[in-house]
């Protein structure tokens, strides 16, 4: 099998990408992981999925995950579960539209801004709420079904990068999305990716 090409801007927050490299990672996939600066990389919104295999290159982040969700078979067992799984990520950009400007502010040394903004994000962890609702209905261990889905990659790494925004334990309150995540981290296959990952000057 070919081995798919990601592409990721260092500049960019890993919830970009990152969770595209634990879903490769958990269905064994090699990926050749490609890593740009913005002085570096001359077009186009990181990341972008190069996948050999047919021929395709896509970009957008939940685009790609949906993606490979489909070819390795985790977007749920039916039409319903695969539904759900659209309607999360719907709800998890909701959530995340404002990180990376925290990021912005903070290279443009615009510490009221980022502070402004770091506000409006502790005010969106009010979202989580639903998300541990969510998974406490559906027995804690995934978002989706019995199994795991696409949607759990990025709703697993959602909080690390916005407690890194904001600047402190954003799952303090919420103990069934902190073993959620703790335990999709600990899949083997993750935790192997998360030991020998590069560090993201981010």
């Amino acid at each position: 099998m070919s081995t798919p090409k990601i592409q990721t801007d260092l500049l960019q927050l890993p919830v970009d990408s990152e969770p595209i490299r634990y879903l490769l990672s958990y269905v064994k996939e090699d990926f050749e992981d490609v890593r740009w600066t913005g002085k570096t990389y001359p077009y186009e919104k990181l990341p972008i999925l190069e996948d050999a295999e047919n021929g395709l290159r896509l970009g957008q982040s939940f685009s790609i995950a949906r993606y490979l969700g489909r070819k390795y078979n985790l977007v749920g067992k039916t039409e319903a579960e695969a539904a759900k799984c659209d309607e999360y990520a719907d709800v998890l950009k909701d959530i995340l539209l404002e990180v990376e400007l925290v990021v912005e502010a903070g290279e443009k040394k615009n510490l009221e801004l980022k502070k402004e903004i770091q506000t409006n994000l502790l005010e969106k962890t009010r979202y989580f709420s639903v998300i541990e609702s969510v998974l406490k209905k559906n027995g804690g261990k995934y978002l989706v079904g019995n199994a795991i889905t696409w949607i759990d990659f990025l709703c697993a790494h959602m909080p690390e990068t916005f407690t890194f925004c904001v600047e402190k334990d954003v799952l303090a309150n919420y103990p069934t999305m902190k073993a959620y995540q703790q335990q999709i981290y600990q899949i083997p296959e993750i935790k192997a990716w998360i030991a020998k990952r590069p560090v993201n000057p981010y």
